[in-house]
């Protein structure tokens, strides 16, 4: 499984990409993710995006599991679905993903 959060915005227009691979984490951390990931929604009518906004955080969220189905949505800062304000500060937190910042 693969979590990807990409997070764009905020004063300086930075976009910050954060992958985290299960494969590539130990016994522990893979629980954790599941966990995570498993009590995360992924609604089909994404909450609204905050782009144009000035301060505010957009976000895209993608997990794909290693069957290859991907689920996938879209918030703006302060209307995640259910379960995904966790799942992203997990990962953009932690010490797990492999990182890219550049410019929106």
């Amino acid at each position: 499984m693969k979590v990807t959060v990409v997070r764009a915005g905020g004063v300086a227009g930075m976009v910050l990409t954060v992958e985290v691979d299960a494969g590539e984490l130990d016994a522990e951390a893979t629980a954790q993710l599941t966990g995570l990931v498993d009590a995360c929604e992924f609604p089909e009518t994404p909450p609204a995006a905050t782009k144009g906004r000035a301060d505010t955080f957009d976000y895209e969220l993608a997990v794909e599991r290693d069957d290859g189905a991907v689920r996938r949505t879209r918030f703006g800062q302060g209307a995640a679905p259910p379960g995904a304000d966790a799942l992203v500060a997990w990962v953009l937190d932690g010490p797990h993903g492999h990182r890219h910042v550049g410019r929106w």
